[in-house]
Parts: structure tokens; sequence; C-alpha cells
């Protein structure tokens, strides 16, 4: 077998591994939360359980230039005080 032909296969297990836990996540997701929300909820949960497993999601919070914004209001706002 040759480098590539090793590299392809490496591949390949690391993508079945990657969906047999995904799999395994979905399933335990369905167990935890199947009871206690709302069905039409239930996809747009698993989906955004599934996301943050696979680190799809961007971390939420204030941009820079946000907080630069906030900061300098709160400066002005003080020191009309």
């Amino acid at each position: 077998m040759t480098w590539a032909e090793f590299q392809l296969r490496l591949f390949a297990y690391n993508r079945m591994q990657k969906n047999d836990w995904l799999k395994i996540a979905e399933l335990s997701t369905n167990v935890l939360i199947a009871g206690f929300i709302d069905g039409k909820d239930k996809k747009k949960r698993i989906n955004e359980i599934r996301k943050n497993y696979l680190g799809e999601i961007k971390p939420k919070g204030l941009s820079d230039s946000q907080k630069d914004a906030i900061l300098k209001a709160q400066q002005q706002y003080n020191d009309k005080k």
C-alpha cells in the first residue's frame, strides 16, 4: 500500500469515526431532551447541539468596535455627571 492509499484510508476511517460519534451524540440528545421540549423545537435544538459538538458555532458576544462604542458612551455619560 502506498502512502497516498494509506492517507485515503486514514481519512475515511476518521470520517467514519466522526459519523459514529455524531450518531451517538444525537441518540443521547434525544434521550435526554425528548420529553422536555416541544416537538417543533426538537430538530432546532438537536442541530444546535450538533454544531456545538462539531465546533461550528462562533462564540456569541460583542465585537471590539461594539465594546469600544459602549465604553465611549459610558465615559460620556460619566463625564456629564
